[in-house]
């Protein structure tokens, strides 16, 4: 089944803020309470092992006896159960929402349990850190009689609310795809605090497993069914299209390195806690908020108007990781992580699962050094503009690129003919309508 998340920024009252506060701090002393006792029980073990001789590469439950049993890591029901005994023990952690603090159980057991996997390649990893007021910024509601949303009200036309388990209603943006998705598909929500210096901002995240989508699903198509195209990701270019179509790197972290930059200085010449730390802390993360919120408007919906109207988009099988870590000097890799073609791939993918527009990735290999037109594979270059030097063929190389891997994904080879046999013949002639060869 196909997964989704949805988040939707919340504006409490004073008063229900300062309810969300109390159940995140709650929680918060909860999680340091049980990561000691799990760490009390960890070093019981050693101790243990120690005091009988036990070797690393032996195994521990042969000198196990009744008198002198093995101690044994906690398992999740028994930190749930301790995570609501310390909440009866504080009398302010019992004002806190109950079962918010008993998921705090789930969430230090899921820890530890990285922790064990990652001591197989690592095993002078750290164990989980003890968690301050500014490292713990997120509660956890699992079921969904615990919050719930104003549906009825939101057809009607009514201000978007949602019902948090000890907080009450509390108002909401307004965001469409809840109109989309059902209440049964939800599955746990996330409730998380941003820090803008003195005051807060709140989010819900929602998890839904949606129902399966069908195999016919053209309800997003146009009456004619579209060309495949193919797409080329590139850094001053983040997409271009073979029907062209030009998605372009608007460099919002590079408009505002400067002023990031001259905020950072400040706050390294203040005092931890101060408040004119805070102060600047809160500068700070308005200015990334905005620059994150102007990158994600654009990705959203350049890619929403890429996947409505077609059908196949052939994409580069490449791992934008390793093609930030190729480019040879520092300009080049700021530009490709400004141009964020992780975070556009990945939305890309997850619209055409919605529109029904099958991405197809295909291999990479020379798509932008091989010319369009004699088909040579030529040797590579840095400029913008690509210059065929056997036939002088002269294009931008992201849409000579983005023909090449139209034409690979097409079934052609280097010279555009077919490289995969026995199509028919009208596989051979959508093939030349769209490749031209």
């Amino acid at each position: 089944m196909p997964y989704r998340t949805v988040k939707i920024q919340l504006f409490p009252k004073p008063e229900q803020e300062k309810k969300l506060l109390l159940t995140l701090h709650a929680c918060r002393a909860t999680y340091n309470d049980l990561n000691g006792y799990c760490r009390d029980c960890i070093d019981r073990y050693s101790e243990w092992r120690e005091s009988m001789g036990v070797e690393e590469s032996e195994d521990a439950s042969l000198y196990e006896t009744d008198t002198n049993p093995r101690p044994r890591f906690p398992s999740e029901f028994e930190l749930t159960t301790l995570a609501g005994e310390f909440r009866e023990i504080n009398l302010w952690r019992r004002e806190a929402y109950s079962a918010a603090v008993w998921e705090v159980g789930h969430r230090i057991h899921r820890a530890y349990q990285r922790w064990f996997d990652s001591l197989v390649d690592d095993p002078s990893a750290g164990k989980p850190r003890f968690r301050t007021d500014g490292r713990y910024d997120s509660f956890t509601y699992t079921e969904y009689n615990q919050y719930r949303l104003d549906t009825q009200g939101l057809f009607k036309g009514k201000k978007p609310r949602m019902f948090l388990g000890g907080v009450g209603w509390v108002r909401s943006s307004d965001n469409g795809i809840i109109k989309r998705v059902p209440t049964d598909c939800m599955k746990q929500a996330v409730i998380s605090r941003k820090k803008m210096g003195k005051s807060n901002k709140w989010y819900i995240t929602i998890f839904c497993e949606c129902l399966e989508i069908p195999d016919n699903r053209t309800w997003y198509m146009d009456a004619e069914t579209p060309d495949p195209v193919g797409l080329d990701l590139g850094a001053r270019r983040v997409a271009t299209l073979t029907d062209g179509t030009v998605v372009e790197n608007h460099r919002t972290m590079r408009k505002n390195e400067k002023k990031l930059a001259r905020i950072q200085r400040k706050i390294s010449k203040t005092e931890k806690g101060s408040e004119e730390r805070r102060k600047y802390l809160g500068h700070m993360n308005h200015l990334l908020k905005r620059i994150g919120d102007s990158k994600n408007d654009l990705l959203q919906k350049a890619t929403r108007s890429i996947v409505q109207n077609r059908t196949k988009i052939f994409v580069e099988d490449l791992s934008v990781k390793k093609l930030i870590e190729l480019q040879d000097n520092k300009e080049s890799r700021k530009l490709f992580r400004d141009a964020s073609a992780g975070t556009f791939m990945r939305l890309l993918r997850y619209k055409g699962e919605e529109t029904g527009s099958e991405i197809v990735a295909v291999n990479p290999a020379y798509t932008s050094r091989i010319c369009t037109k004699c088909g040579k594979l030529n040797k590579p270059f840095s400029e913008e503009t690509f210059r065929c030097r056997f036939c002088g063929f002269t294009k931008h190389r992201d849409d000579n690129a983005c023909v090449n891997v139209l034409r690979r994904g097409m079934g052609f080879d280097i010279l555009g003919k077919s490289s995969i046999a026995g199509i028919t013949e009208a596989e051979a002639e959508v093939r030349k309508n769209v490749t031209g060869v």
